[in-house]
C-alpha cells in the first residue's frame, strides 16, 4: 500500500514539476514510435486552420476527377458510447493528417516531405480511401492527395490554403 501511495506521489510530483520547468519539445526518430499514443495537442494553443485531406482519382488513361474530402465519420448510436473501435481508428487517421501537417510546417517551405513516415502513412490512407470509394475500378489508375489548411465557418470556408499536393501515384 505504501509503495502505491509513493508511486502516486512521485507521479503527481513529476507532473507538477513538468508544468513549471519548460524545455524544448522532445524530438527524434525513436520518439516517433511513441507518437501514436499521444494526440496532437496543438489545437489548445490557438484557434486556426484545420488540416484536411483531399484525394482524387484518375482511371487508367483518363483525366483526374474532382477532389474529395476524406474526413472519416461514424454514425452515432448508443452502443458506440461504450465500444467504438472504428471511431477510434478514424480519429487516429485524422490525427495522422494533423501530424503530417505539423511535420510539413517543421520542414519549411519547399522541402520534400516524401521521406516522412507520416507522409507515407497518409498516402496509404488516401489509397485505401480511393479504393473504398471507387470500388473495383481503382485497381488500375492514379491518385493524388492534397493537404489543405482550411478555416471553416457556418457560412462556408473562410480560407483554404494548399500545404501539400502529391505527385500522381499508382493505386
Amino acid at each position: 500500500m505504501r509503495l502505491l501511495v509513493g508511486l502516486f506521489v512521485l507521479y503527481f510530483g513529476l507532473l507538477a514539476w513538468s508544468m513549471f520547468y519548460r524545455q524544448q519539445t522532445v524530438r527524434g526518430p525513436w520518439f516517433f514510435l511513441l507518437r501514436a499514443f499521444f494526440p496532437n495537442w496543438q489545437f489548445y494553443h490557438l484557434v486556426g486552420p484545420v488540416p484536411h485531406l483531399y484525394v482524387r482519382f484518375a482511371p487508367a488513361g483518363e483525366e483526374f476527377g474532382e477532389w474529395r474530402w476524406i474526413y472519416p465519420r461514424q454514425p452515432r448510436n448508443f452502443w458506440r458510447l461504450f465500444h467504438n473501435p472504428w471511431g477510434n481508428r478514424d480519429l487516429a487517421l485524422q490525427n495522422l493528417v494533423d501530424h503530417l501537417s505539423s511535420d510539413i510546417k517543421e520542414l519549411g517551405e519547399g522541402a520534400d516531405a516524401s521521406h516522412l513516415v507520416s507522409y507515407q502513412l497518409v498516402c496509404r490512407h488516401a489509397q485505401q480511401a480511393v479504393k473504398a470509394h471507387t470500388g473495383s475500378i481503382a485497381t488500375t489508375g492514379l491518385f493524388q492527395l492534397e493537404i489543405r489548411l482550411e478555416r471553416p465557418s457556418p457560412q462556408g470556408l473562410i480560407s483554404s490554403d494548399t500545404v501539400l499536393r502529391s505527385p500522381a501515384m499508382p493505386c
